[in-house]
């Protein structure tokens, strides 16, 4: 009998306790219902959760301070959330390399971590390999600038950057997008670098409601949405798409005044989106008859022999339309058509030749006319050039820094209004909401803003040439076409 009585007893205290848990678990789900940060707040709290960016792998193309993209160097203080060191060790990368995106973005993180912040994170996606390495740098510099700006304000929550190469590859894009959009801090999105690789991971981004912006990508909005139409729209760019560059490098070559039997010769990448989307615009406003068409990215193209025959065919001027170093044989067959023609033709290209490789020939192309976005002797914004020496050590930075800046100075006008209080998916949300209405001066470019469509609103091309100058190692650069002045070595 007693050994009954203490049985009940104990299954009385087994069942008040399981009831208390209960009761403890429909409080913090009632609770959870008004206030959906309550979870977070109670795994911050016990921290049981990995360190923001301690569940990144190495070698998995992302980084927001454990390992360096461009060279695999790994960094344990930040991977061991040793915050106070790993300042220490970027802050003395940057005396070593002032000129080094990477490292300025990693040291703000850390600070940010070092010091307990709140902050908003969002991805920027560049493609690092060989070909476009410096295009992925000159993108990190606009970036980093602008964090480095933001989180001077201590007004608003910090900004994080996470890294993440995309390694120019549109077969691997759409898993790399889901993967980034697992991690359960990104905000929004800066990238892709290419038309191509922005078409294959737009449906992720639009179907998880995350806002991606692009910096470069140009290609006619419907070929980038392949068709598709979704009930809300997140995607914006900074830049104009070709459907309004076309035009003015029409008026420049005078191609519309060709006579009877005269054409201009096109090359470009018939499997680019965005390659084959301005070569499209060319077709549709001067003619399919005034058009002869070469593909630049085939292995077999040889220069002279593609020269001579479309000479031979009337061809009174030159298109250059490789693309977005994809194809690794495209930039190199136009090269190699640039060093051939010897400016006897007169040649025009997209601001994918906006590159250094055009500088660095053994003649100086002075009958090449590129369309790009911003320039920086024209530029509306001294301010931010000025800013740029002081954190690059020079203000000589090109379209691709000026156009990510924009970007992603965008971005941090509408984290402005947006509250880090609430759940991640309405911070999304309330983003997309911002840019649809937001007029943002103070840009690189003047000022941001985006239509219904989320396309640039303002029109910001302009052409540029090449010309001699011993201000540049390679004894010429860029200038604006109707540049008369002379050049500032900086």
């Amino acid at each position: 009998m007693r050994n009954f009585r203490i049985k009940i007893r104990k299954g009385s205290i087994l069942i008040k306790g399981l009831s208390l848990i209960l009761l403890i678990g429909f409080v913090a789900w009632g609770y959870w219902i008004i206030n959906p940060r309550f979870i977070q707040q109670i795994v911050e709290i016990l921290d049981i959760t990995p360190t923001w960016c301690k569940n990144f792998e190495l070698n998995d193309n992302f980084s927001c301070g454990e390992e360096s993209l461009f060279t695999q160097e790994k960094f344990p203080f930040f991977l061991e959330g040793k915050f106070q060191q790993a300042v220490d060790f970027f802050t003395n990368e940057r005396k070593k390399d002032q000129n080094n995106p990477e490292t300025l973005i990693y040291l703000n993180n850390a600070k940010l971590m070092q010091k307990g912040r709140k902050s908003y994170t969002i991805a920027v996606v560049i493609p690092i390999n060989q070909d476009a390495r410096d295009f992925a740098e000159s993108i990190l510099r606009g970036v980093a600038q602008v964090q480095e700006d933001f989180n001077q304000n201590t007004n608003y929550p910090g900004l994080k950057i996470v890294i993440v190469n995309d390694a120019n590859d549109p077969k691997t894009v759409n898993d790399l997008a889901q993967r980034l959009l697992s991690k359960d801090d990104i905000v929004a999105v800066m990238g892709h670098y290419t038309s191509e690789l922005t078409k294959e991971a737009l449906p992720v981004y639009q179907h998880q409601e995350v806002v991606v912006i692009s910096a470069s990508a140009t290609a006619l909005r419907e070929t980038i949405l392949d068709g598709k139409k979704y009930p809300k729209n997140f995607f914006f760019r900074t830049v104009s798409s070709v459907k309004v560059q076309t035009p003015m490098l029409i008026e420049k070559l005078q191609l519309s005044q060709l006579n009877t039997g005269e054409k201009v010769a096109i090359f470009y990448t018939p499997t680019s989106t965005y390659s084959k989307s301005a070569f499209e615009e060319f077709r549709n406003q001067l003619g399919a008859n005034k058009i002869i068409e070469r593909d630049i990215s085939i292995s077999t193209f040889i220069a002279n022999n593609t020269l001579n025959d479309v000479k031979k065919q009337g061809a009174k001027a030159l298109i250059l339309i490789p693309d977005g170093r994809v194809n690794s044989n495209s930039i190199k067959n136009t090269l190699s058509l640039i060093d051939v023609n010897q400016d006897q033709l007169p040649m025009a290209g997209q601001s994918v030749l906006y590159d250094t490789q055009i500088l660095n020939r053994k003649n100086i192309v002075k009958k090449l006319l590129l369309i790009t976005h911003w320039h920086r002797l024209t530029s509306p914004n001294q301010e931010m050039l000025r800013t740029a020496k002081e954190v690059w050590g020079t203000s000589s930075i090109n379209d691709k820094t000026a156009m990510s800046y924009d970007a992603t100075l965008v971005l941090t006008k509408a984290l402005e209004k947006v509250s880090i209080e609430d759940p991640l998916q309405e911070q999304r949300l309330d983003i997309r909401e911002q840019l649809t209405t937001l007029k943002v001066t103070g840009g690189a470019s003047g000022t941001i803003s985006f239509d219904d469509n989320g396309d640039r609103k303002e029109n910001i091309s302009q052409i540029i040439r090449v010309v001699s100058t011993e201000c540049s190692t390679f004894g010429a650069t860029f200038v604006p076409i109707n540049y008369n002045k002379a050049i500032d070595c900086l």
